[in-house]
C-alpha cells in the first residue's frame, strides 16, 4: 500500500504533528506500507529518517502561514493516482482544502487528522476574533473536507470527546490514532560542547517550541516562588519568536534567576538526547496539548516527567505520577517539596515507564495506524 502524508511546512522547528509523521511513516514499511511526505517550503528536518526522495517540497506564496501552492493542484492531478490513500495532518490551511477537492474528484479515499486543532482550546481559546474566523472557515469550507473523507483520526480520546463539543462531524468514523515512541534509544554521538551541563548541577529541562501555548511564565513564575536550591536550573530547549523570547528575558531577569535559567535554541538528535537524559525532571505545564510526544521521549530516556492536566497523555498516567492543574500552588509545592527529592523522582519515572512505554511503544501503534490505513483505503470517497 502507497500512502500521501499532506503536512504544512517542513520545517522542523515550527512544530506540529511533522516528527510524529516522519517517524511513524519509515517504521511501518516493514509492514508492507510506504509513505511520501508532501509539505511547503524549505526542507528542513535534520534527522529525517526517511529517503529524501520520500519528501516533496512545493513552495509557498502569499499568504504564507495558509501554505498557499500555486503548483499543489497540477501537482495532485499528475500524482494522486500512484497513492491508495492521502492523510491531511492538519486544519485551516489551502493544502488540506485543494488535496480534499483533488481526492474527491478522482475518487481517492483521504482521512482527516486534524491533530488538537478541533479542541476546545484552539477554537474558544484564543479569542473571540479567532474563533469568528475559525467558524466562518469552517463552514465555508473545514465542514466539508472532514465530512467527506474516509474517517477522522484523534490522538487521544479526550480529543475526541473535545471536539464534538466544537464543530461536530456528521457521518464520518471517528478512530483514536496515538502517537509512538522508539524505546530503543540509539547513541548519537555528543552534544554540543555548550549545553554540557556540569556534574553537580541539577537540571528541570522544558523542551519543544516557546510559546505562550506552553506556559513557560508559569515555570518562570513558581521557579522564583518556591526558592530553589541554588544548584537547580531550568533549561528551555526549543525555538522561540524573537518577541515572546524577549518577553521571557525580561521575566527571568525581573524575577532575579538570570544565572539559573537557560536557553539552548533549537535541538535535535545528539543535542536533544543528551539534554533528555541529562535532565532530572521533564517539565510541561501547557495550557493546552492535545497528545505531548516530548512527555513520551522524556519517559523513553528515563527522566521523570511533571505536566499539567491539560496535556491530555496525562489520562494515561498512573496514580502517584505528576499530573498537576493549572495552578500556581500545585507547581509551587510540587517544586518546593517533591521536585527535589531523589526518592519520589525515581518512583514517578518508574511508574511512567511501567505504564505508558508498553501502551506507546512504535511497534504496536504502527500495527494500529496500518490497520486504520487499510480500512480508509478501501472506503469509497464520499461525492
Amino acid at each position: 500500500m502507497k500512502v500521501l502524508q499532506i503536512v504544512g511546512a517542513l520545517n522542523q522547528a515550527s512544530g506540529g504533528p511533522l516528527r510524529a509523521v516522519l517517524d511513524l511513516s519509515a517504521r511501518v514499511e516493514r509492514l508492507g506500507v510506504e509513505s511520501d511526505v508532501l509539505g511547503f517550503g524549505d526542507v528542513q528536518i535534520p534527522d529525517n529518517p526517511l529517503p529524501p526522495s520520500r519528501i516533496h517540497a512545493l513552495e509557498m506564496s502569499f499568504p504564507r502561514s495558509y501554505c498557499y501552492s500555486p503548483r499543489l493542484r497540477e501537482w495532485c492531478r499528475k500524482r494522486l493516482h500512484e497513492y491508495d490513500v492521502v492523510v491531511l495532518h492538519s486544519m485551516w490551511l489551502y493544502p488540506m482544502w485543494a488535496v480534499s477537492r483533488e481526492c474527491r474528484t478522482m475518487g481517492k479515499p483521504y482521512v482527516y487528522f486534524p491533530h488538537g486543532m478541533l479542541d476546545l482550546w484552539p477554537i474558544r481559546g484564543q479569542g473571540l476574533l479567532k474563533r469568528l474566523k475559525k467558524t466562518i472557515y469552517w463552514y465555508l469550507r473545514e465542514k466539508g473536507i472532514a465530512e467527506n473523507a474516509a474517517s477522522v483520526w484523534f490522538t487521544t480520546a479526550r480529543e475526541m470527546d473535545n471536539a464534538r463539543q466544537t464543530f461536530p462531524i456528521e457521518r464520518v468514523t471517528r478512530i483514536v490514532i496515538p502517537y509512538g515512541i522508539d524505546t530503543e534509544l540509539h547513541d548519537q554521538g555528543l552534544p554540543r560542547a555548550e549545553l554540557v551541563q556540569p556534574p553537580d548541577r541539577k537540571i528541570a529541562l522544558f523542551l519543544g517550541r516557546l510559546h505562550p501555548v506552553k506556559n513557560v511564565d508559569l515555570l518562570i513564575d513558581c521557579w522564583k516562588a518556591a526558592k530553589l536550591p541554588d544548584d537547580w536550573h531550568l533549561v528551555l530547549a526549543g525555538p522561540c519568536d524573537a518577541e515572546y523570547r524577549r518577553h521571557l528575558y525580561v521575566r527571568i531577569e525581573e524575577s532575579g534567576l538570570g544565572k539559573n535559567v537557560h536557553f539552548t535554541g533549537k535541538v535535535f538528535g545528539a543535542d536533544k538526547s543528551y539534554l533528555l537524559r541529562r535532565a532530572n525532571w521533564f517539565l510541561l505545564p501547557s495550557h493546552h496539548e492535545n497528545f505531548g510526544i516530548a512527555v513520551l521521549e522524556a519517559i523513553a530516556a528515563k527522566c521523570a516527567v511533571a505536566i499539567s492536566d491539560q496535556v491530555y497523555l496525562s489520562d494515561y498516567f498512573p496514580d502517584g505520577c505528576e499530573v498537576l492543574p493549572l495552578q500556581h500552588p500545585a507547581w509551587i509545592d510540587f517544586m518546593k517539596n517533591r521536585m527535589t527529592n531523589d526518592s519520589h523522582r525515581k518512583s514517578v519515572m518508574t511508574k511512567c515507564r511501567n505504564e505508558l512505554i508498553q501502551r506507546f511503544e512504535i511497534d504496536v501503534v504502527s500495527n494500529s495506524w496500518v490497520v486504520s490505513l487499510r480500512a480508509a483505503a478501501a472506503t469509497a470517497t464520499r461525492g
